[in-house]
């Protein structure tokens, strides 16, 4: 049995989160978001993109001063 790993591009992280390509720059340089550079950019594992959003919707709940676009995906 083969495990896949699904990779994601920039743009399909930010689509994801629900945020812009900048702001993923942003979390990448505050070393929030993992990455993997490549010679065509920046891939994300969609392991980690999930995890993140995760933590991220947790962090919601108990701190009113994060504030989160309802896409209505995890």
């Amino acid at each position: 049995m083969s495990h896949q790993v699904k990779l994601m591009g920039v743009l399909d992280v930010a689509e994801y989160l629900g945020v812009s390509r900048q702001y993923v720059d942003r979390l990448v340089r505050l070393g929030k978001l993992k990455y993997q550079r490549t010679s065509a950019g920046m891939i994300f594992f969609q392991s980690d993109v999930t995890a993140f959003k995760r933590k991220r919707l947790l962090q919601a709940k108990i701190d009113p001063r994060v504030r989160l676009k309802k896409t209505g995906k995890i």
